[in-house]
């Protein structure tokens, strides 16, 4: 190679060694600071960054002032629109895109951005869990405890189903002590990242607070705080209609009520440990005494190959039982399980 053409090709290396860093996404932090990488991804409101100098960096998206990427991104809003191409921030909270399918830039409020490159789901998600207490003894007092609980989740984009039940049966010297059960299933419709509408049905029985079978059927909206893989919140709020059947004369009752619930999970340590609390609350429309709340609380300790152990404490409050029966009923539970997603 004739000593002139070296130089160039050198020469050449040198330059695009000294600009490689300005070929890069470029992003500013609320309190000035700036990193240079590229853009993973966007979810969940964090903003992952990889770098040549420490890797992937996570980022609060609330922290980010600005954004300029060198590269096409897929950026999805909260209304599930998508567009594919060159971002950057053009005025404070707002980013502008230029792509190849426009004529002109397309500009949108960096609130509204519920994804960059996310992750490509399959059309449908499965989730569950299955588990099961056990207790007995032998001796002066013979008592025996079996108990179980189980739920699954299918998830589309727009669509979630989810179907459940528990069931508790104790025997004390060879007498039944308790015996009763609840099966449910809900149905989410999303008409937005965040906001569903949603129908659920509950059908419960206990033949020591002399309930055949309580039937609730409920209708209404939802709002979907948080949803990953590490912490999940959602509320309900809605009407239903509640019909008891009761082994005791003269109270069977039907009525309209409003129902609200609140579902909530974190992991905490790296996944070592997850707080869960379910609570779903029925209040009778014509006659407020008519009050129902039921709440599970506990913490879930995953073991191995999706198996797992879970301490739990189950809260019932009925304000209007049959009559010789109290308005809590209280259960603490140790039980073995396996989930899976």
């Amino acid at each position: 190679m004739p000593l002139k053409t070296t130089w160039v090709v050198i020469a050449m290396l040198l330059v695009l060694a000294i600009c490689r860093p300005l070929f890069a996404d470029q992003i500013v932090m609320k309190n000035g600071d700036r990193l240079t990488g590229e853009i993973v991804r966007m979810e969940n409101r964090t903003l992952v960054v990889e770098t040549s100098y420490a890797g992937e960096i996570a980022i609060q998206w609330e922290q980010v002032s600005s954004i300029e990427t060198d590269s096409f991104v897929h950026v999805v809003l909260e209304d599930n629109t998508a567009a594919h191409g060159v971002v950057k921030t053009v005025d404070t909270g707002t980013l502008q895109m230029k792509t190849d399918a426009l004529a002109q830039p397309l500009r949108f409020s960096a609130d509204r951005v519920a994804g960059i490159n996310p992750p490509v789901k399959p059309p449908v998600t499965f989730k569950g869990r299955v588990n099961a207490g056990l207790d007995i003894k032998d001796g002066n007092t013979e008592t025996k405890s079996y108990y179980g609980d189980g739920e699954i989740e299918a998830r589309t984009e727009k669509n979630r189903y989810i179907f459940g039940g528990e069931a508790n049966r104790e025997e004390e010297s060879g007498e039944e002590t308790a015996d009763n059960w609840l099966l449910y299933s809900t149905y989410d419709h999303f008409v937005s990242q965040k906001w569903f509408l949603y129908t659920k049905a509950n059908f419960e029985q206990d033949d020591f607070a002399d309930l055949n079978l309580r039937t609730t059927l409920s209708a209404g909206t939802g709002y979907q705080f948080l949803e990953s893989e590490v912490k999940n919140l959602s509320a309900r709020i809605g009407l239903a209609y509640v019909n008891e059947d009761y082994s005791v004369d003269g109270q069977d009752d039907d009525y309209t009520a409003g129902l609200w619930n609140v579902q909530y999970d974190h992991y905490f340590f790296d996944k070592f440990i997850q707080f869960f609390h379910n609570h779903e609350g029925i209040v009778s429309l014509e006659d407020s005494e008519d009050l129902l709340i039921r709440t599970r609380t506990g913490l879930r300790i995953p073991l191995q190959k999706g198996f797992n152990t879970t301490l739990q404490y189950n809260w019932d409050w009925d304000n209007t039982p049959a009559p010789g029966n109290e308005r809590v009923d209280e259960r603490y539970l140790f039980t073995l399980g396996y989930s899976w997603e």
